[in-house]
């Protein structure tokens, strides 16, 4: 494997554990929400079934990036 193929792979990852991260931390104060039923200001994008579907999309998105990590390393231990 190149050292460009390397970074590439690296930032791959990279981005998955990002997006993960922000998707966790999203869902725990989507859950708070839900319990406490604290009303936030309605520019906060992650309130209610909206919310729920926004965090679903941000993981999505990172199983996509990381599937196409894994699919660049098959291809390039070949």
């Amino acid at each position: 494997m190149t050292k460009q193929q390397q970074i590439v792979i690296m930032a791959l990852d990279m981005i998955t554990k990002f997006l993960m991260s922000i998707g966790d931390i999203i869902f725990v104060i989507w859950i708070f929400q839900m319990i406490t039923g604290f009303e936030a200001h309605s520019s906060y994008p992650f309130v209610g079934l909206k919310g729920a579907m926004y965090i679903l999309l941000i993981y999505l998105i990172a199983l996509a990036i990381y599937l196409q990590e894994v699919r660049l390393r098959k291809k390039f231990q070949k």
